[in-house]
């Protein structure tokens, strides 16, 4: 009587089973032993995943082994309308958890099948194992040891998931990091072919490294995935509309929320353009888009141009802006950039106008009291006088944009000369506007209402707290402005 080794349908086709799961997914691990066990897989390992904070992953970046934006990982071009044209912490975390599993197979002799933890087993699974079993035994697939082999088990559900689909082994390729079979042999080989991350590991492992003469897919394929072809399961790489579908269906709604959210903050595609324009609100970051535009340059406001963007909002880091026009503005996470432009405007002028802005448009106000707060510690609110918040708004934005190094101030009252000829000596095709330009966006709509600028007397300059006074002298002088508040009363 043969012992049983607890790998159930996957008796004599390999030696270890491994299941590839983040220490924190309790869902996953608490629903996978029992659906194994319904296929007699009793003995499995679990292969703790990375996750983007753990050395190992920090040790690739630190070491510059994963390849960055532009260009495409998947397409190769500087531009492109690929979905997901970047390498993300999590894929790269994903493919250092694979990358270790093939690690720790070319040192021993043991076949190994690696099962992601979402993994679903199909009721013609052990039917499909007998055959290959079979084909193993007779020799006719060489799934040994010391001969280099990779078998795709399964891969996104499709109509190749079918019970009645004829048991075939055919060399073509599929995604299927779900479920794969590797010998020692084949992981050596991956690593040999390793040198830095530049692709996803499913690519890598199925397109990229296994060949025909090495790698079969098995059909029909007994696995799929729930993250990817259910939705039942939440993906932790990209955030997927199925599970949108299937929180609403089950009408968790909170849980619909938070995804509804994460599917709009979350960045799979970058953009890259050659110019950044930011600014504080009221500065002239319309300006600046229209005076580029006039030049030769695409450039957009608050929306994405061919030649870059213009937002003031994109002076952060935010998940996700409040105003985005397009997918482009909607996040300075998801752009990359050659030249930084700053926009800045005398105090007297711009004050005012910001004054009237944060009384009109509070998601403004909010956002920026939420930045500021966390990248200078300063909250707006801590400001009594209506004028310093204004004030404060305008010269701590600025510090956050300074301390970015900006390659071009542009002071919207006198450099428009200075910022055609800059960008020219960039090796950008501009030439100087015919025309002088006007105010962009003087008279602002809130809400379909004008309304009046705020009056400010000159009076009121000198009557500042000192902190704010302080920041105010700190902005004129690095701007090249007259403060206000130093001079005196007439």
């Amino acid at each position: 009587m043969t012992r049983s080794t607890g790998l159930g349908i996957f008796e004599g086709i390999v030696d270890r089973v491994i299941v590839l799961s983040l220490p924190k997914a309790t869902e996953r691990r608490e629903r996978l032993p029992q659906h194994l066990a319904e296929f007699g897989i009793t003995c499995f390992d679990w292969h703790d995943a990375f996750s983007p904070e753990d050395p190992e992953v920090q040790e690739l970046y630190d070491m510059d082994l994963v390849a960055d934006f532009p260009p495409c990982f998947r397409c190769g071009k500087e531009r492109c309308d690929c979905e997901n044209n970047v390498l993300i912490p999590t894929q790269v975390a994903n493919f250092a958890s694979h990358l270790d599993i093939w690690q720790r197979t070319s040192q021993s002799r043991e076949r190994v099948l690696v099962m992601e933890d979402d993994i679903v087993l199909h009721p013609w699974a052990a039917r499909v194992a007998r055959k290959l079993r079979k084909r193993i035994d007779a020799g006719k697939i060489p799934l040994r040891p010391e001969t280099p082999m990779l078998l795709r088990l399964g891969w996104a559900k499709s109509r190749e998931h079918h019970p009645y689909r004829w048991f075939r082994a055919v060399p073509k390729a599929h995604m299927a990091n779900p479920c794969y079979a590797i010998t020692p042999a084949f992981a050596q080989k991956l690593l040999d072919r390793f040198s830095r991350i530049d692709t996803t590991s499913d690519i890598f492992l199925h397109d990229q490294v296994a060949d025909r003469s090495d790698s079969l897919s098995i059909y029909p394929p007994i696995a799929s995935e729930l993250s990817w072809s259910e939705g039942s399961l939440d993906s932790h790489i990209h955030p997927k509309e199925n599970r949108l579908e299937f929180l609403k269906k089950n009408k968790m709604d909170s849980e619909r929320e938070v995804h509804e959210r994460r599917l709009r903050q979350h960045v799979r595609r970058v953009f890259n353009l050659p110019v950044l324009c930011v600014g504080h609100p009221r500065t002239g970051t319309g300006f600046v888009a229209e005076l580029c535009t006039k030049a030769g340059l695409d450039i957009g406001h608050e929306m994405g141009g061919a030649d870059g963007i213009s937002s003031w909002m994109f002076a952060v880091d935010a998940p996700e802006n409040p105003w985005a026009l397009d997918p482009v503005a909607n996040t300075r996470r998801a752009l990359r950039w050659q030249v930084m432009i700053q926009t800045v405007r005398d105090p007297v002028k711009a004050v005012p106008s910001i004054m009237r802005e944060n009384r009109h448009a509070p998601a403004s106000y909010e956002f920026r009291r939420e930045h500021i707060k966390k990248e200078t510690g300063f909250d707006l609110n801590g400001f009594d006088a209506e004028i310093e918040r204004a004030i404060a708004s305008l010269c701590l934005w600025a510090r956050i944009i300074r301390a970015q190094d900006p390659d071009f101030v542009f002071r919207i009252e006198h450099d428009a000369n200075a910022l055609i000829a800059f960008l020219a000596a960039k090796g950008f095709d501009v030439t100087a506007p015919k025309a002088d330009l006007g105010p962009v966006n003087a008279e602002k709509l809130y809400k379909g209402v004008h309304y009046e600028k705020p009056r400010v007397d000159n009076g009121v300059w000198g009557n500042l707290s000192p902190q704010v006074s302080d920041m105010l002298a700190e902005y004129c002088s690095h701007y090249g402005y007259d403060n206000p508040a130093a001079q005196p009363e007439t």
